[in-house]
């Protein structure tokens, strides 16, 4: 099996930058971490409180089938165990924390000086960056099979004409607090990319054909990586045998439907 997710000892931690991100819940550091291949990199380390006990499964679950998917990801992701001292509440959070090597570029939002709320003029900015994208479609068909709920401006990172990243999946599925009940396999559920492509188009579609096509990958990508994903689950969710069965459920239902899914929900025949 091959390993997409590195397993870190807490001494590849080689310097702490600075605090990126910080509130109650979730806290990211800019770090140098030293990889497997034992080149030192840029890295993002991601810390969840511990109410948000599934964060660093769904970051897990993501990068896998994102991956598997081709979809353009950092170059390395991995676990790492936390030394002491990083922060001053460090025992509100959980000891492993999700790392994963820095994409270059910046968002949208920076990049656009975006506000609230979002004007015209930088909206069209980011229609030109994303509308020929050759990665748009396959991204928002992603979305909609692993229920990602959060692909809003601040987790695309761009690095010019057709250089986009992709990065953050706290959110997938739905949210780190996720349970079995909420797993539907057949539900709509939010997809932030698609609903910023419907803004800029003027409340159409046109890329729908294309996105319910980019379906039709899903089932192998999940057969090609199961391996590591069971992997993980079992890992993470052996003492919540519900939960564990309702996640594979529901991403190989969602991935086996996904082309008429897709095509039901933007009102296509399914062809």
């Amino acid at each position: 099996m091959k390993n997409n997710i590195e397993v870190l000892h807490q001494s590849r931690l080689a310097n702490v930058f600075n605090v990126v991100g910080e509130g109650k819940t979730a806290v990211t550091l800019l770090t140098s971490v030293i990889w497997n291949d034992g080149k030192p990199r840029r890295t993002y380390l991601k810390m969840f409180s511990k109410s948000l006990v599934l964060g660093v499964l769904n970051e897990i679950t993501g990068y896998l089938l994102g991956k598997s998917c081709d979809l353009p990801l950092p170059s390395h992701a991995g676990i790492i165990q936390l030394p002491g001292g990083l922060l001053k509440n460090q025992d509100e959070f959980l000891p492993v924390a999700f790392v994963i090597s820095e994409a270059p570029g910046r968002t949208p939002t920076t990049i656009c000086q975006i506000t609230d709320p979002v004007t015209h003029k930088q909206l069209d900015s980011v229609m030109n960056m994303i509308r020929d994208w050759p990665k748009l479609n396959d991204t928002v068909a992603f979305d909609d099979w692993t229920a990602n709920t959060d692909r809003n401006l601040q987790n695309i990172v761009v690095d010019g004409p057709g250089r986009i990243f992709l990065i953050d999946h706290s959110n997938l599925p739905i949210s780190p607090t996720w349970s079995a009940a909420d797993l539907d396999a057949g539900a709509e559920y939010r997809n932030v990319l698609a609903v910023i492509l419907k803004i800029g188009q003027n409340g159409t579609l046109p890329q729908k054909r294309a996105i319910a096509v980019a379906a039709s990958q899903h089932t192998d990508a999940y057969n090609g990586v199961f391996d590591e994903l069971k992997y993980w689950w079992d890992k993470f969710l052996s003492g919540d045998p519900s939960r564990r069965k309702a996640l594979e459920d529901f991403l190989r239902i969602r991935a086996d439907e996904g082309h008429n899914r897709i095509s039901s929900n933007f009102y296509l025949m399914a062809v």
